[in-house]
């Protein structure tokens, strides 16, 4: 490593020194060390100001084989709106040292110590320490950690996003993420919570989305833990042990290192009163799978000629339902959860008959009537006049049959749609008489 020393005192020699310098600089800019006293010119200072008047200039240092190592410089961006970042590279390659961005403040600029390791070659060794620095995209990616990221000079928040279809655990890197769910009913476990044990720590958050099929469950880690106590600490007061994301929803969980809480839990009911007509007549297998979107009506109606005994299956998720089946034909309509393919039902099923309407509950899993009584009765009922051809009360399997009013005061029987007598307050008269002896 060549040295330049003083042949009487034998300590290093360094360039004369200028102390301070400013310059403004339109056009890529070589320096030049002031040797033999040598203060004008671009020259090398102690201080060097500057001002970049257009994009991506360079400031090239002179040949490092001409000082001894450990030669600094101190370089300052002084420039404000309007002027620009510059970058500070070596003597022959151009290699970038450092690019001194402008300040974001009109009273702060940015700063960088910039010295020499190695002139072995005329490029030279270079390091650099920042310095008085207002914001600097170095610093930044530096300082840039979970739920933050650098963009230029400035730190930001950052959400990165992780789809799951299957049962996790969340893990302390996992910080500051949004996991969204892409699977049918599943469960995610949030971390231990207290740092004395190994967890994560107050502070800590995940944010969930369910983008899935089926509802999914959030669960604590186990022992006391809790969702949303009334009061926290080890032995908290109130509270759950999960929470039910449905589809479509979305929470964040934050802990204060002992127990979990909520903010943004979606109470939105996603599943409107409105009416889906499925239209039956073209379905030649089973099972008839309906969407996430079209389940969203409450009310369900199937209609069409039933050409097989035929099984449809609604989402995995916690619902009321009004299923109306409207078919025609002697085929059966049974209705259930569809499993994760979408083949069969997961539960328990529920058989609705032709020209019958049941309210239905989904629990995810299985569909029940919400009928549950034993038996019930209905105080009053009021039907229409009907007629012999169409009587108000007939049978599920012949509608032509059935009672009617003839006239009023006169109850009448059709029999195949016709009139086959009628009974008033005078007695009973069957207009089509006696039959092999019977009445």
């Amino acid at each position: 490593m060549p040295t330049y020393t003083n042949p009487y005192t034998g300590q290093t020699l360094n360039p004369s020194q200028v102390g301070y310098e400013s310059l403004t600089i339109s056009s890529d800019t070589t320096l030049t060390w002031p040797i033999n006293g040598t203060t004008t010119g671009n020259v090398v200072a102690n201080i060097i100001e500057v001002t970049a008047t257009a994009a991506n200039l360079k400031l090239i240092l002179p040949a490092a084989t001409q000082v001894s190592n450990g030669q600094a410089i101190i370089i300052r961006n002084i420039g404000g709106n309007g002027n620009y970042a510059f970058n500070v590279v070596t003597s022959v390659a151009n290699t970038v040292i450092v690019n001194i961005p402008l300040s974001a403040s009109s009273t702060v600029s940015n700063t960088y110590y910039i010295y020499l390791t190695s002139n072995l070659t005329q490029d030279g060794t270079w390091s650099n320490v920042a310095m008085g620095i207002g914001t600097s995209s170095a610093s930044a990616a530096t300082l840039a950690g979970s739920g933050l990221v650098a963009i230029s000079n400035t730190l930001n928040e950052s959400i990165p996003v992780t789809t799951f279809s299957s049962n996790y655990t969340f893990i302390s890197s996992d910080r500051a993420d949004l996991y969204t769910w892409g699977g049918g009913v599943g469960t995610a476990t949030l971390p231990n919570p207290i740092a004395s044990t190994g967890g994560v720590g107050a502070g800590w958050f995940v944010i969930v989305k369910n983008n899935g099929t089926g509802i999914l469950t959030v669960a604590v880690s186990g022992g006391a833990i809790k969702i949303d106590p009334v009061s926290s600490g080890s032995s908290p007061t109130g509270g759950t042990a999960s929470v039910q994301i449905q589809i479509a929803n979305s929470s964040v969980f934050v802990t204060d290192g002992y127990n979990w809480f909520t903010y943004a839990l979606a109470q939105t009911n996603v599943f409107n009163y409105t009416q889906y007509v499925a239209p039956l007549d073209s379905v030649v297998s089973s099972p008839f799978v309906v969407s996430q979107a079209n389940a969203k009506s409450v009310i369900q109606q199937y209609q069409g000629a039933l050409g097989l005994n035929l099984t449809v299956l609604l989402p995995q998720t916690v619902q009321l339902y009004s299923l109306r089946n409207a078919t025609t034909g002697a085929n059966t309509l049974t209705f259930g959860i569809a499993n994760s393919t979408g083949t069969a039902a997961l539960g328990t099923t529920l058989v609705v008959g032709a020209s019958q309407t049941v309210i239905a509950i989904s629990d995810g899993t299985n569909l029940y009537n919400a009928n549950s009584s034993a038996a019930s009765y209905i105080v009053a009922l009021t039907v229409g006049n009907g007629s012999a051809a169409n009587p108000s009360i007939s049978f599920q399997t012949d509608t032509g049959t059935g009672f009617y009013l003839a006239a009023s005061g006169q109850l009448g029987f059709a029999i195949s749609g016709a009139s086959a007598g009628t009974l008033t307050s005078t007695g009973l008269r069957m207009t089509v008489g006696v039959s092999a002896g019977a009445f």
